[in-house]
């Protein structure tokens, strides 16, 4: 087995999160940065993906497919895109309540992944700087 790592670098989004009541009452721009070390089997990896996806074709849409994901050889990164975007729907109190869904949820989700850092950032709380929570996660 190999590995390789998906980077998610300066995804900005806007999203209900935090506990003042100005941050319960807008959205505000949060900033997430990560990495995720993958598992993957070289020999099989590009036989698969050819089966799944037609590279001439690049609007395919993303598999949405998390509950079956692990059967797949590779792990494709516009689902670890849509399925943070999507955590966030859940308008999270604490940055560390969004920090703990992600650790528990991630590893379920995509079990290709052994070990990932994310980093959530808030851009707008405060003029003079911005504020950060990062995670580790190692199966």
């Amino acid at each position: 087995m190999g590995e390789y790592t998906i980077c998610l670098e300066d995804f900005v989004l806007e999203t209900i999160i935090g506990i003042l009541p100005k941050e319960r009452e807008r959205a505000q721009k949060i900033k997430i940065n990560a990495e995720f070390i993958c598992q993957w089997n070289p020999k099989t990896h590009f036989e698969n993906a050819e089966s799944h996806f037609s590279f001439a074709d690049s609007s395919n849409p993303p598999l949405k497919n998390h509950d079956n994901i692990e059967s797949q050889n590779f792990l494709d990164y516009r689902d670890l895109r849509e399925f943070i975007k999507d955590s966030f729907a859940r308008e999270f109190g604490l940055l560390e309540e969004a920090q703990s869904y992600f650790y528990r949820e991630i590893p379920l989700c995509f079990p290709q992944i052994k070990a990932f850092w994310i980093q959530i950032t808030k851009l707008e709380i405060f003029e003079d700087c911005k504020i950060s929570i990062k995670i580790n996660y190692q199966k």
